[in-house]
């Protein structure tokens, strides 16, 4: 997710000032606590984000109506004492209190994770679970590679006391989510992949993401709860809130691409992978015929109909099948913005899904890659 330069000063002292306000280790318990689902959203915000965690707080309170069927939590980490947050309605207005669990100064640790999820589940335990990420995003490509690899961010980024990152891996993550969720709504780059939707499936029924960059403000946390917390949760009006507020901009703010996935389905496409050779290696020219999402300068997040289209245009019909059983709803500007080059660049395809293809160029890449579950159901050799 990439965002221009805000006053994080003036971000912390808001968010200082909603905690003093809340109350803390509340213990109320009323007679409208819904059990219809319980919501967690991860602002892993220890970064150059931090100015929206108290945005993000407050909008999501002033938008909390009594009227909700459902519980909604909180965990901020914007480099002071992370909180967990409750936010609900209390007679006339809505509110937050504070939550005791044990700190984990690192949002990007799969303990902390972990943690956070347990308690929401032991303290509004609930029919069904779903949770919103907001932090930085490169989908499955693995942390702690540099140039002239790769540069990463993973799944979550957090800032050390000494300007280093942590970072948490893509199976890290999977691993640390302790029980089935209905939904993840990703609010950070490059987490649309089959990669990254496959080594979730088992945990998480629908996935909402971008294939590419998000810019800031990123998902409309106005109008979310309300689509999230009805009897089925509307993640489709979820995505459509999110493209309808950037395709509305101007200038390379226009920007935007986003898909709703479900998970289930993504088996269907191993049999197509499968009859061909999975262990390709692509050339220049070949590349620079599929649509990409940029990372840079570097072909990374290539569009998955259209390579599948590439490689099997015997089975392009079977390929649009099933790509529209994965993929329930999707969308994109003509356009999308790559702040690495500060371009912006036609996107001409759009399946709602990338892929990664393997170049000789990117070695750890590739060799992180073939440990993916996806990977492994599609036969990549080693």
């Amino acid at each position: 997710m990439k965002k221009p330069l805000k006053n994080i000063i003036l971000a912390l002292l808001s968010l200082m000032v909603l905690l003093f306000s809340c109350q803390k280790d509340s213990e109320i318990l009323d007679s409208t606590i819904s059990t219809n689902r319980t919501i967690l959203v991860y602002l892993g915000v220890d970064n150059d984000f931090r100015a929206e965690a108290a945005q993000k707080i407050n909008i999501l309170i002033n938008n909390w109506d009594k009227s909700f069927d459902g519980n909604l939590f909180v965990y901020a980490d914007t480099g002071k004492e992370p909180v967990l947050l409750h936010i609900y309605y209390d007679q006339q207005r809505a509110t937050a209190d504070t939550i005791d669990f044990s700190t984990f100064e690192n949002s990007a640790n799969p303990t902390t994770l972990t943690e956070v999820l347990n308690k929401i589940k032991e303290y509004r335990p609930a029919n069904s679970y779903g949770m919103v990420v907001l932090s930085h995003g490169t989908g499955w490509l693995p942390a702690e590679m540099s140039k002239p690899d790769i540069v990463l961010k993973s799944v979550i980024l957090d800032t050390t006391t000494d300007d280093n990152y942590n970072y948490m891996e893509l199976s890290d993550f999977a691993d640390a989510i302790p029980y089935k969720l209905d939904f993840i709504v990703f609010d950070a780059c490059f987490m649309a992949s089959v990669e990254v939707c496959y080594e979730l499936k088992d945990k998480a029924e629908y996935i909402v993401a971008s294939p590419a960059e998000v810019l800031v403000p990123g998902f409309v946390y106005s109008s979310m709860m309300r689509h999230l917390l009805k009897k089925q949760p509307d993640l489709i009006s979820v995505a459509e809130d999110f493209f309808q507020y950037y395709n509305n901009q101007s200038d390379f703010y226009r920007s935007a691409t986003v898909s709703v996935i479900k998970t289930s389905q993504l088996d269907d496409l191993i049999p197509i992978f499968k009859q061909k050779t999975t262990s390709y290696f692509a050339d220049e020219t070949e590349l620079n015929e599929i649509q990409t999402f940029g990372y840079g300068t570097q072909k990374i997040y290539f569009d998955l109909g259209n390579y599948l289209n590439k490689i099997a245009p015997e089975n392009t019909s079977e390929i649009e099948q099933i790509l529209n059983q994965c993929v329930i709803y999707k969308a994109n500007t003509p356009y999308y913005y790559s702040a690495g080059t500060r371009s912006i660049n036609p996107i001409q395809d759009f399946s709602g899904l990338s892929i990664y293809i393997q170049q000789e160029q990117y070695p750890k890449a590739n060799q992180a890659y073939r440990k993916l579950r996806w990977s492994e159901g599609v036969g990549s050799s080693e």
